[in-house]
């Protein structure tokens, strides 16, 4: 498209004021040649209303100031040939008189008419401005819809928008997906046709409720799929509002837990089955650690019997032997013992309130002679936090725990105990450090499992189910147990209850 020339503001300046000057020199000649009986000079009105398009705003005011001094000229021109008497006076007069009122109206015209065009200015500037933000916020609108229904569409929840008369008038491709229809099989159609017929009567009161203003979250209700499936879910409603601030439509979102359903059963059966399996395994290790006793018993006493009574008849071979049968009945007296204690643990308790410091308190006087033996020193920074639990159970842990890092000092090393604890969010952790052989990092693993022993009976005598107990009073507790050890440093064990 060619580009069209325009002409210079100043150039058409220059133009519109040669044009006026021209009028006026035009009337001026025309005045001063035409009889006095007519007041020519009232014409120059004419370049006052042309002064209307120029562009200076007092523009009006010079013009009738040039008119005046033109009128006043022809009279001068004209009165040296006019007889006495003439009205050339008067039409001077009347012709000045017709000039300033051109000018008074041209310039009142003329300002209103800018106060109208600032006004206008402000107003298109403001329509401007008005449809500037409308056109903004229609787009920002626009996004925002785009963003809602994608978010929408895509969403992982099944979602429906509902009108008062419980009909879907909008549904999301999870929804129609999941159910295995199309959306205009859904649309238009009752949301009780999408449930499964046990869950219609759940659902009608569900609705009920809500319409009544209650807040209907996590209700547990199956929705139907087209072949007839049955899907678990969970159902939330919230209400969508108008701009006038009236209940447009429900929304409905329904979230899938068939999985989770499938998941809770299979651990329900398996708790159950857990549950049943360990009373079994209870029972048999309280008969079979009872009845093992009884036996363990009689071969302990006859054996004690010959070796008293027949010693003197037995040869070495004999005697070994009878001390062999002595030690290994004595070694399965404790580990029955051992296992009927473990089995014990938690039954038939009740939780209470410990308070940690008797405790210790207690464990050091009942253990009084074997740190006198052993020359053990133990000192112990522990909070003034009760907790409630068992009460027997948390003593026997300390007491294992304390006669563990016993048992396994160092050669030559006087024993020493540090028990401390401290307050972390709803817990209380507490740690017994000794300065004792050690732990190797591969062992650690193995030392809480029943028993797992890590070194041979002649080094150091137990049964190898200690710390078994101490993890099943933990377990119990429902708190966590685990060591830090590594060989010839000493070791800390932890363990956390909640408070």
């Amino acid at each position: 498209m060619p580009i069209q020339k325009t002409t210079p503001p100043y150039l058409k300046n220059i133009i519109l004021f040669t044009i006026a000057l021209v009028i006026a020199a035009v009337i001026y000649i025309v005045d001063i040649n035409v009889p006095s009986s007519i007041a020519i000079g009232s014409i120059y009105s004419l370049v006052i209303l042309y002064s209307w398009i120029l562009p200076t705003k007092h523009i009006s005011i010079h013009i009738g100031a040039l008119c005046t001094v033109l009128i006043i000229l022809g009279m001068t021109e004209k009165s040296t040939s006019l007889p006495q008497g003439s009205l050339e006076g008067f039409n001077t007069f009347i012709s000045i008189i017709v000039v300033w009122v051109s000018v008074t109206l041209v310039s009142a015209a003329k300002s209103g008419y800018a106060g109208l065009e600032k006004v206008l200015s402000q107003l298109e500037n403001k329509v401007y401005d008005r449809t500037k933000a409308l056109l903004k916020s229609q787009k920002e609108l626009e996004i925002s819809e785009r963003i809602y229904s994608s978010l929408y569409e895509n969403s992982n929840e099944m979602l429906a928008s509902v009108n008062m008369d419980n009909e879907v008038m909008r549904c999301n491709e999870t929804l129609a997906n999941k159910l295995g229809y199309t959306k205009d099989e859904i649309l238009g159609r009752s949301v009780q046709f999408l449930h499964q017929e046990e869950s219609i009567f759940n659902l009608t009161n569900t609705l009920k409720s809500f319409n009544e203003g209650e807040n209907i979250k996590n209700v547990e209700l199956q929705l139907k799929t087209k072949l007839g499936e049955v899907i678990d879910v969970i159902l939330n409603i919230s209400l969508s509002k108008d701009y006038g601030g009236n209940i447009a439509l429900k929304q409905f979102s329904w979230t899938d837990i068939s999985e989770l359903k499938r998941i809770e059963n299979e651990r329900i059966a398996y708790a159950e089955t857990l549950e049943t399996k360990n009373k079994e395994l209870e029972q048999f290790a309280f008969i079979a650690s009872h009845d093992l006793q009884e036996p363990l018993r009689t071969v302990t006493s006859f054996s004690e019997l010959l070796a008293k009574e027949y010693s003197a008849q037995f040869d070495e071979t004999g005697k070994d032997s009878l001390n062999f049968i002595l030690q290994a009945t004595g070694r399965m007296q404790n580990l029955v013992k051992a296992l009927l204690d473990y089995s014990r643990i938690g039954k038939d308790a009740e939780m209470q309130e410990i308070n940690f410091l008797d405790i210790i308190e207690e464990l050091k006087k009942d253990l009084s002679l074997k740190i006198s033996e052993t020359n053990t020193h133990i000192e112990y920074d522990v909070m003034d936090v009760r907790v409630m639990g068992f009460k027997n159970e948390l003593r026997q842990l300390f007491l294992n725990l304390i006669l563990n890092a016993i048992k396994f000092r160092k050669k030559g090393v006087h024993p020493i105990i540090k028990i401390r604890s401290q307050k972390k969010e709803k817990q209380i952790q507490f740690c017994i450090e000794d300065n004792g052989i050690g732990i190797a990092n591969d062992h650690q693993d193995k030392i809480f499992k029943i028993f797992k022993r890590l070194h041979s009976r002649k080094d150091y005598e137990g049964t190898g189910i200690g710390l078994a107990h101490c993890q099943k009073i933990i377990d119990l507790h429902r708190g966590k147990i685990w060591v830090e050890s590594s060989l010839g440093k000493g070791s800390k064990f932890f363990f956390t209850l909640k408070t």
